[in-house]
């Protein structure tokens, strides 16, 4: 049958017991990574937001005289067709 021996038992709980090992260790590591401040970007992405802050104001300053809003003086003013 398909009985292993006390030695043969062993060798496999070993041995899973090592590939448990080394997968939670390379997951710590990554955790570990992942957590880790990273200085270079945080002056990038203050720098990009600060840029796109910008562009869209400057954007909105030179579209507003195009997009004016004039309302009507009057509800006539605003139902009838101009000619």
């Amino acid at each position: 049958m398909n009985r292993l021996t006390l030695e043969e038992r062993r060798r496999v709980y070993l041995a899973q017991q090592r590939t448990r090992e080394t997968m939670l260790a390379r997951l710590h590591s990554e955790t570990v990574e992942a957590l880790a401040p990273r200085s270079d970007q945080g002056g990038l992405r203050w720098i990009a937001v600060a840029a796109m802050i910008a562009a869209l104001l400057g954007g909105g300053l030179l579209a507003s005289p195009t997009l004016e809003f004039h309302p009507p003086d009057s509800l006539m003013g605003a139902l009838l067709p101009r000619l």
